[in-house]
């Protein structure tokens, strides 16, 4: 009975110098010989080593899954219509870890955009990685739109190259006689958001949206950014209320 339990205390204690062994991460060595780890600790604890994710695969992954999650400079610029909607994308930038600045060219069109180099100039500046741009507002009822503002459109997208970006058209407060026509002709429909389908509460002009209104018309961008769009950001809907003026540049109407 004695020698039994003298075995068995032997063999307890061997165990326990095994299993610290695998825990540890020395390697033992006998006449230059290493002594092979068991695999008690893992059984135990299971497997502990570490795993190292490349910031640049983790950045590969979230774009094969259909999003890109990286931090983007993102430029807002267009017309008077981004005021109220550069406050909610303010708290998306800081939800989602992005950077932005506006530029409010008021009463600015295509044309504006089209025979000068202010965007071009404000793309240089900023650098962004990601451009929103809110255009046509001021163009609802021009006559035989299509023929006279096409070369601007296409003097705009020349001017944006390469960088990814969402035109979203103006929030039409009745029937246009074709800018939403010009402008998906000319970028498709999965770089242009059609704001004329939403419903707006307005200021006493009757064309602005409302805070509430520019909120939620933000809301519906950021979705089909997300889910629609050929570049997808990460845009996830604020959890809060973030507080700070977006950074903002004010342009006055162009007196030629």
């Amino acid at each position: 009975m004695k020698n039994s339990l003298s075995i068995v205390f032997m063999l307890l204690i061997v165990t326990v110098i095994l299993t610290v062994y695998s825990l540890v991460s020395p390697k033992l060595e006998v006449a230059g010989v290493e002594i092979k780890k068991s695999e008690i600790g893992t059984f135990l604890v299971g497997d502990t080593t570490p795993i190292y994710i490349d910031a640049a695969i983790e950045h590969e992954v979230s774009k094969k899954t259909g999003i890109d999650s990286s931090s983007q400079r993102i430029l807002l610029i267009g017309d008077s219509m981004l005021e109220q909607f550069r406050w909610r994308l303010r708290d998306y930038c800081a939800e989602n870890g992005h950077e932005m600045q506006s530029v409010i060219w008021y009463s600015s069109q295509t044309e504006w955009y089209g025979i000068s180099d202010t965007l071009k100039y404000f793309i240089n500046k900023t650098n962004p990685t990601y451009i929103i741009l809110i255009l046509g507002a001021n163009e609802l009822f021009v006559s035989n739109i299509i023929a006279k503002r096409t070369p601007y459109v296409k003097h705009i997208l020349e001017q944006i190259g390469d960088i990814p970006f969402i035109w979203v058209g103006p929030p039409n407060w009745r029937e246009d006689t074709g800018i939403n026509t010009l402008i998906v002709n000319n970028v498709g429909t999965r770089r242009f958001f059609p704001s004329k389908n939403l419903t707006f509460k307005r200021y006493a002009d009757g064309a602005h949206p409302k805070p509430e209104s520019a909120f939620m018309w933000m809301d519906s961008v950021a979705t089909f950014i997300m889910q629609k769009s050929r570049y997808p950001i990460l845009l996830n809907t604020p959890t809060k209320k973030y507080f700070g003026s977006p950074n903002t540049t004010i342009l006055q109407p162009w007196k030629r």
